[in-house]
């Protein structure tokens, strides 16, 4: 089982708090490298499986960070280093729980990790005062089904298709 089954063809669709909604579809992969599309995002994701993790270039472009673990346990940690605008941002990934059950939008999922994103910033070496969370929710064998945020926003996932 995998928190992140990367089949070609396999999809997710989320809603957003507006009602509109958006699907990542797996749409190339080789068993390492992957790519998928975002109908809300013009450039395709990049996704590498390096042993245990799941890389990303998503948050910046040639800059892969660890998305997502295979195997994980609570407080597990690593950060996600990028820039945004030219502001240095750190999003510190901590495993809050693993094996939970969780109910998204009518659906129960089991076996499901927390991982909460501590987000930091700084310009020119000085700290940014800020505080924001994301709480990430992966199912086993499903995927990431449920993203919320600090100030109250929530991204289900509404459906979903695995090959």
């Amino acid at each position: 089982m995998t928190y992140y089954p990367l089949t070609i063809g396999n999809s997710w669709t989320y809603a957003n708090a507006d009602g509109s909604t958006f699907t990542n579809t797996v749409t190339g992969g080789d068993g390492v490298n992957f790519t998928m599309a975002n109908t809300a995002q013009p450039q395709p994701q990049n996704i590498r499986k390096d042993g245990d993790n799941f890389l990303t270039d998503s948050y910046q472009a040639g800059n892969w960070q660890v998305l997502v673990k295979e195997t994980i346990a609570p407080g597990d940690a690593w950060d996600i280093s990028y820039q945004a605008n030219g502001i240095d941002t750190v999003l510190k990934m901590t495993v809050k729980a693993v094996g939970i059950s969780l109910e998204v939008a009518g659906k129960t999922f089991t076996d499901v990790a927390v991982i909460e994103g501590d987000m930091k910033m700084s310009m020119n070496g000085t700290p940014v005062p800020m505080t924001y969370v994301v709480q990430y929710h992966y199912a086993q064998g499903v995927g990431l089904v449920l993203t919320t945020g600090s100030q109250g926003e929530q991204m289900p996932l509404i459906s979903y298709e695995l090959k």
